[in-house]
């Protein structure tokens, strides 16, 4: 049997190293398991490394999300690392969403979910929003974000507050809707609203609900209620629907209504349905159309089909239009005014009315007034 020359052999090893080299190659490329991306080298099952990066790239190679932590343990059977110190950014098409940091986490790499736990702040880029939460989860196949527990978020150009247990958020679209015990304050004007459920618009800079809430204002403590309402921030406006119910404890005044607009700034209320005011102090009630109570000025306006009843005089006038001017206790209708006090029998007709309820009477005038009084 002929034996192997030196340089046959020297080919027969060389040969053979190419093809481990190949294989190996072929194998790493082709056939090893879908791993995030680490700066670490190993990813041995249950082993703990420091000072890590994770990222995430969607099919277009465009990053998702980037983690990095001063601790982690990666559990390559499960394809989860839990880390501890963590910040992360989160992407949506390339562009930076938001940015998060809290004392530990989990990523899953097979769900693609990043949960966050306990000390956690985020803040949304583009809006400039800040939220902090005792836990959090970014599912970025979803575009999703969870927060529950001490919920807060703050609009730093618009000093707004809003706090909640329990935050579902689409941050791409930069639409967050806060439940259970929902509060939002604002500073200027001194403003705060409650709902089980409101839902914030950053993008459009609007806040509403389809959960019964409250509003109430700091400074004079005029409060309102309804079943809905929604609140332009922009135009400081805020709509009330269904159940309207204004109370104003300085002006001892009430409102019942269907629609209401608050107008923040100029601190008038507008009601273009029917309506009822009222003064317990004063023994007032009055009816009407459509209104709009001036709050500054404190003064009440009201049209068509106006009716206001006096505890005081027994009376009830009837009218086009009434200004009611609350500090003088002074009610003006024009047109079409019926007085009737109907304990006296009397019935009196005219142009115009102007009662005084401090001093109980009421005066009515016009070009022909008609007085008639049933024996």
């Amino acid at each position: 049997m002929q034996l192997l020359s030196r340089r046959n052999i020297n080919i027969f090893i060389i040969t053979f190293v190419i093809t481990v080299i190949v294989f190996a190659l072929g194998w790493f490329v082709f056939l090893r398991p879908s791993v995030t991306s680490l700066n670490r080298t190993a990813t041995v099952a249950g082993s703990k490394l420091q000072n890590i990066t994770l990222t995430e790239f969607d099919a277009n190679g465009k990053l998702i999300w980037e983690i990095t932590s001063k601790q982690a343990e990666y559990r390559e059977d499960r394809k989860i690392a839990d880390v501890e110190d963590v910040k992360g950014k989160f992407y949506r098409d390339g562009k930076l969403l938001m940015e998060v940091a809290g004392d530990r986490g989990t990523i899953d790499q097979l769900s693609k979910e990043i949960s966050l736990a306990d000390n956690i702040k985020a803040i949304a880029v583009q809006e400039k929003v800040n939220m902090k939460a005792d836990r959090m989860v970014w599912k970025s196949e979803e575009d999703l974000l969870k927060a529950t527990g001490n919920v807060q978020i703050d609009q730093i150009e618009d000093k707004i507050k809003m706090t909640g247990k329990e935050l579902t958020a689409k941050p791409s679209t930069n639409i967050y809707s806060l439940e259970k015990e929902v509060i939002v304050t604002t500073v200027e004007p001194p403003l705060q609203m409650k709902s089980e459920k409101i839902t914030w618009d950053a993008k459009n800079n609007r806040a509403f609900t389809e959960s019964p809430l409250s509003a109430i204002q700091v400074k004079d403590q005029l409060q309102l209620t309804a079943n809905k309402g929604s609140w332009d921030i922009q135009k400081q406006e805020v709509i009330f629907n269904g159940e309207v119910r204004a109370k104003d404890p300085k002006l001892d005044l009430e409102l019942e209504a269907t629609l209401a607009t608050w107008q923040l700034e100029k601190k008038i209320i507008t009601i273009p349905e029917a309506f009822t005011a009222s003064s317990k102090g004063r023994g007032i009630i009055v009816k009407a159309q459509k209104g709009e109570a001036r709050l500054e000025k404190e003064q009440i306006n009201l049209t068509g089909e106006v009716s206001a009843s006096f505890s005081s005089t027994q009376g009830v006038v009837n009218a086009d239009q009434v200004e009611w001017i609350i500090p003088s206790q002074t009610v003006t209708a024009n047109g079409n005014i019926i007085y009737r006090q109907p304990d006296k029998n009397l019935n009196v007709k005219g142009d115009r009315a102007v009662a005084n309820l401090e001093q109980q009477t009421i005066i009515v005038t016009g070009s022909d007034v008609l007085t008639t009084i049933t024996p």
